[in-house]
């Protein structure tokens, strides 16, 4: 495989695959987002990257715990919905036509439509970097998992396209849109 080397960092950001797009909830809000993974297995924690200036920074800073809902890809048009509004405006959950569940560890919701895997989560810790995101890391206090989820259900997204778990582009730009970057390295 022939490579081109460059210094473009921002190049490498955009060659990352996907990442799994979660509902995140805080109190009665929703909000979309990709800049997700886990943290640790013992304890069980997961980590959430909001930038500063989203309502859903302040609600996480203030209630100190999230909820992480998994949508699944025939969720897209809801997931959409709740990374185009601001719950600082909008009731996300009745205009995705979504439904608030009560949760059992936290006094945030889950999203009762989400049911592969809700999360509910307490915050441990906050990373600051001089970035676009500050980073959430949730310890997990309780799972909910449907019994017949395969995580193939999930719903990926970077940089504009939304895909299956296995690669198929289901909305967004072609690969080919999105690396018009012309190298200004050599090849390796």
């Amino acid at each position: 495989m022939s490579k081109m080397v460059g210094d473009n960092f921002a190049d490498g950001i955009m060659a990352l695959p996907s990442f799994p797009v979660v509902l995140v909830t805080v109190d009665q809000n929703i909000m979309t987002a990709a800049a997700f993974h886990f943290y640790s297995f013992n304890p069980a924690s997961v980590m959430v990257g909001i930038k500063p200036d989203k309502y859903t920074h302040g609600l996480i800073q203030e209630k100190g715990e999230f909820g992480i809902n998994i949508p699944t890809v025939d969720m897209l048009d809801k997931v959409q919905i709740c990374g185009s509004l601001s719950g600082k405006n909008e009731n996300k959950y009745a205009k995705a036509g979504l439904t608030p569940k009560r949760s059992n560890k936290i006094d945030s919701f889950i999203i009762a439509e989400c049911p592969p895997v809700n999360l509910e989560c307490k915050v441990v810790h906050r990373i600051e970097y001089e970035g676009s995101h500050s980073w959430f890391i949730g310890e997990i206090q309780q799972v909910h998992l449907a019994v017949n989820y395969v995580r193939d259900q999930a719903l990926m997204f970077w940089l504009g396209q939304f895909r299956a778990v296995g690669g198929h582009l289901i909305e967004g730009a072609d690969n080919s849109e999105l690396f018009t970057v012309s190298f200004r390295g050599s090849e390796a």
